[in-house]
């Protein structure tokens, strides 16, 4: 398996990580009843929880951008040292984010997010080459 393929796989349970944290917070609040019923209501989480469910959203809108460039350009046959480097900070950068969107740091969190965005374009440009 690629770099790249390795680095969609490792995004995907990054992700699942995200998941298990924000539930995690919010169980601990609400209850394990809450968590196994409905949900119809939901008292006030703490703001680290509000902000795991903020980086999770995040993360469940960028993960497609990532995934189509990946798969996209290993279809193709792509794929080179760019590519796959350009995937690991994307990896990296990624996490990076979501660290820094629950911890509630703005500033770098953004420049992660600019990091991961440009490494899908760098991984795009393999398919210019």
């Amino acid at each position: 398996m690629t770099t790249e393929l390795w680095c969609l796989v490792g995004n995907a349970l990054w992700g699942l990580g995200l998941v298990m944290l924000e539930i995690t917070g919010k169980t601990a609040v609400a209850g394990s009843a809450w968590n196994s019923g409905n949900r119809e209501t939901s008292p006030v989480f703490p703001v680290w929880v509000q902000r795991a469910g903020r980086a999770l959203a995040n993360h469940q809108e960028n993960f497609p951008l990532f995934a189509v460039a990946v798969l996209v350009v290993h279809l193709a046959g792509k794929e080179d040292s760019i590519s796959g480097t350009a995937a690991l900070a994307y990896v990296a950068a990624r996490a990076v984010h979501g660290v820094l969107y629950v911890a509630g740091v703005t500033k770098l969190r953004t420049l992660a997010f600019l990091v991961g965005l440009c490494s899908v374009f760098a991984i795009l440009s393999r398919l210019l080459s």
